[in-house]
């Protein structure tokens, strides 16, 4: 079985200098820790729908296509932003695929892990469709606590896309870990394709300490729901324009 830790590091201002002094050394350290080979991906970069993030998946789709990865390995993706505070903790999914609901409640595709099957292949096709993105990417809709009306998709891309797919709400203030199936079929469309019941077989929800985007005293905690005690985070994860701190790199 191979493992890949996946990470795009590429920014053309101050932060390039950050992410090559302190996450680069971090993630190959725990890259080399649990058997990972690393695959850090900065030249050649493109904008897919007119944004970076759709990547994560459009890399992977062509890792598929190409063979890098075949049936029974683990690709675990990390956006350049997160710290990976505890690197004794494995990220490797124990079903199909594995992520987070974050400090912000959301259900967050900021990193990911990822086993590949005949489901998960799907998975990356469904998230990418072209169909469902032509269909609700321009679609508005009202957000629960702020209240203003905008698109969904142009703010959150793969992570809307996922949304559609296992129909879950835009936004709760009660965090989704409090919600019935974690808010899956929370706002279930006729773009949901996956059952409860599959969802529950293939994806694994992970703590919120895997994916921490605010912390009191670092933070400005606006979207903060889910609270984590800083001695508990896994990953830190600088989202948001939030300041990097090289503090986390020598916990």
């Amino acid at each position: 079985m191979k493992k890949v830790l996946l990470v795009f590091g590429s920014y053309a201002d101050q932060r390039q200098q950050f992410f090559d002094t302190y996450m680069s050394p971090r993630n190959q350290e725990y890259a080399d820790k649990h058997g990972f080979e690393y695959l850090e991906l900065k030249e050649n970069l493109y904008k897919y729908r007119g944004n970076y993030t759709w990547l994560k998946f459009t890399i992977l789709e062509q890792m598929l296509e190409e063979g890098y990865v075949a049936d029974g390995d683990i690709v675990t993706h990390l956006d350049a932003d997160m710290c990976i505070a505890n690197i004794d903790e494995l990220y490797q999914t124990n079903k199909s695929f594995s992520y987070s609901i974050d400090s912000g409640n959301t259900h967050c595709m900021g990193n990911y892990s990822i086993k590949i099957n005949d489901w998960s292949r799907q998975l990356v096709a469904n998230i990418l469709s072209e169909d469902r993105y032509r269909a609700l990417n321009d679609a508005v809709s009202r957000h629960e606590r702020f209240g203003y009306v905008n698109s969904f998709w142009h703010e959150f891309r793969e992570q809307a896309s996922w949304y559609s797919l296992a129909g879950i709400k835009r936004h709760s203030d009660e965090p989704f870990w409090n919600l019935p199936d974690y808010g899956w079929h929370s706002d279930k469309t006729e773009w949901t394709v996956y059952s409860l019941e599959e969802l529950y077989e293939h994806v694994e929800i992970l703590p919120t300490a895997w994916n921490v985007t605010e912390l009191e005293g670092e933070s400005n905690c606006e979207f903060l729901i889910n609270k984590v005690d800083e001695k508990d985070v896994i990953i830190r994860h600088f989202a948001g324009g939030q300041q990097w701190r090289k503090e986390w790199f020598d916990k």
